[in-house]
């Protein structure tokens, strides 16, 4: 799989690295909480940040920024990254002074949360794997130290412990076999191996170019001989029975990627 830069320029001087929470859940079934009020958010924020720097000590200094809500991956794996992109609009929307190595919680007030970005898509869950995105912000020399270290440590030893995950799994009403903290491309690793298994590699491949390379397009043949162009964000699908159109639109459509179809010749 092509690799992307960890970390996505907030400004010349600070940068971020995007990364989450997967909860893998004991039944797939939509969890009874989905966003949390700003004081259960904030607990569980300063709960991830400790369990983080346990890993690598210099995260203390930079901002930690975390929504309380579990969403579908495929609402988080969209082109343009817009859940981590409300995370980093949401902190740039604090004063100056109050983003040097802060734990920043997002949580709802009155069923809404601050950003109507971050609204989870109900519809799409139910999945047994919920996602729950973070990043972190600061200093560019920083987190190019910081990036490599912690992708390594999470993928060592990314596992959260059990205590922590059974309040994660508690405050969303679901049971969590596990939770472990992920990269962005550690999660598209883990979904195009969904999709692979699920006979959908091919549909990856136009959702993972959308992803990580927007600019440029892809073309990929189907088993059963249809063709699908990504271009400019958006995919047209030639050939294509009705019934594989519409489910490969209603995948694209969860990745948040427009499909059109053209006739069957």
């Amino acid at each position: 799989m092509p690799h992307a830069p960890l970390s996505e320029p907030l400004s010349t001087a600070r940068t971020q690295l995007m990364a989450l929470v997967a909860i893998e859940c004991e039944h797939p079934e939509a969890p009874t909480t989905i966003t949390l009020d700003r004081d259960t958010a904030s607990v569980l924020a300063d709960a991830l940040a400790h369990d983080l720097a346990r890993l690598v000590p210099e995260i203390r200094s930079l901002d930690f920024v975390m929504v309380g809500a579990v969403y579908d991956q495929a609402q988080l794996l969209r082109p343009g990254w817009p859940l981590h992109a409300a995370l980093a609009e949401a902190l740039v929307q604090l004063p100056t002074a109050a983003r040097s190595g802060h734990v920043i919680a997002l949580g709802s007030h009155a069923g809404r949360l601050p950003l109507p970005a971050l609204e989870p898509e109900t519809r799409l869950l139910g999945s047994p794997l919920l996602v729950m995105p973070w990043l972190l912000s600061g200093p560019l020399e920083v987190i190019a130290e910081v990036a490599p270290r912690l992708e390594r440590e999470l993928l060592d030893t990314g596992l959260i412990g059990a205590e922590l995950a059974l309040a994660i799994g508690e405050a969303f009403g679901v049971k969590t076999a596990h939770a472990r903290h992920l990269t962005t491309l550690d999660l598209c690793a883990l979904t195009c191996a969904q999709y692979e298994h699920a006979g959908l590699g091919a549909l990856w491949q136009v959702i993972e170019g959308a992803l990580l390379r927007m600019d440029q397009p892809v073309s990929v043949q189907l088993d059963s001989g249809g063709v699908l162009h990504y271009r400019e964000g958006h995919v047209r699908a030639e050939s294509l029975p009705p019934a594989q159109a519409a489910m490969h639109e209603a995948i694209l459509s969860a990745h948040g990627i427009p499909m059109g179809t053209d006739p069957l010749h």
